[in-house]
């Protein structure tokens, strides 16, 4: 009889090994299904997606009040360049992607930097940065 009892309780540990075994397979066939998943190339969105955002932000321009020496007053109206976004050697200035060489208003885009672009005409050379907005006002949350 304790051979039987041994006996029986030899057969159910290998049987729960077994078990315990193929549930351990199961869960590493999981795993590599999922490292598999990640290692394949993802499509990102299509470059017109990108090229077609639009500028979510008032374009101000500037009046600058000029008075020549016959008291005459001038308007010079003034374009603002306001860099939004730097993405794949593209910058997005005032709405619009462009690349490097490109023409912006009088300027051409000049460098293309992680943080800045560069703008330049004849005469003046622009430094643009991403504006950054109030940064106390982001909240981040996680589950």
């Amino acid at each position: 009889m304790k051979h039987i009892v041994k006996i029986s309780l030899f057969i159910l540990l290998f049987c729960s090994l077994a078990m315990a075994n193929e549930a351990y397979k199961n869960s590493i066939k999981e795993y590599d299904k999922f490292f598999r998943e990640i290692g394949e190339k993802r499509v990102g969105v299509d470059e017109k997606i990108i090229d077609s955002v639009k500028n979510p932000f008032i374009i101000k321009k500037i009046e600058v009040v000029v008075k020549d020496s016959n008291g005459t007053k001038k308007i010079v109206k003034k374009d603002i360049y306001k860099l939004s976004a730097i993405f794949n050697n593209k910058a997005k200035i005032n709405g619009k992607w462009y690349n490097i060489g490109d023409e912006i208003g009088n300027f051409k885009l000049k460098t293309i930097k992680t943080k800045s672009v560069v703008i330049a005409d004849e005469h003046y050379k622009k430094e643009l940065f991403i504006r950054k907005s109030n940064v106390s006002k982001i909240k981040f949350s996680s589950k």
